[in-house]
């Protein structure tokens, strides 16, 4: 079950990546599936030398999981294809985080609208108050 989750959270930050920095270009949706695969595969082999140290030290399992996790992280960074040339990693140094509008291009790669789902949720918002105005006027 664990290892489930582990491949789980590997997909997540593979997500994660591309949601925040999606100017992958054409090779992009390559670099997802190719790297998310060797990935899951390093983490199979991870999962079992971390079980063996488990039986030794649970604080020394998590810390093989995390560092995992951590070189995983900073793969991504450093690999993954940008259209203006310059790293994930290099745009993190440079403090290029990215901003609302990048994040919501990102994740219409998935099918999701952040400014759909954020006016859908004003609107439920304005829906309440009114109806909570209406009652305090009447009583």
């Amino acid at each position: 079950m664990t290892l489930i989750l582990k491949i789980l959270a590997a997909a997540l930050l593979h997500l994660v990546f591309f949601a925040c920095y999606p100017e992958t270009g054409q090779a992009g949706n390559y670099y997802l599936a190719v790297s998310l695969l060797l990935w899951a595969v390093f983490i199979m082999f991870i999962n079992t030398s971390a079980k063996l140290v488990n039986l030794v030290s649970g604080a020394a399992g998590l810390a093989i999981n995390l560092a995992a996790f951590g070189l995983m992280a900073l793969a991504l960074a450093a690999t993954m294809p940008q259209r203006d040339k310059t790293s994930v990693l290099e745009k993190i140094q440079a403090k290029k985080y990215p901003d609302r509008d990048m994040i919501n291009v990102g994740m219409l790669r998935f099918g999701v609208n952040l400014n759909r789902e954020a006016a859908a949720g004003m609107k439920g918002l304005d829906n309440k108050l009114e109806k909570a105005v209406k009652k305090l006027k009447e009583e």
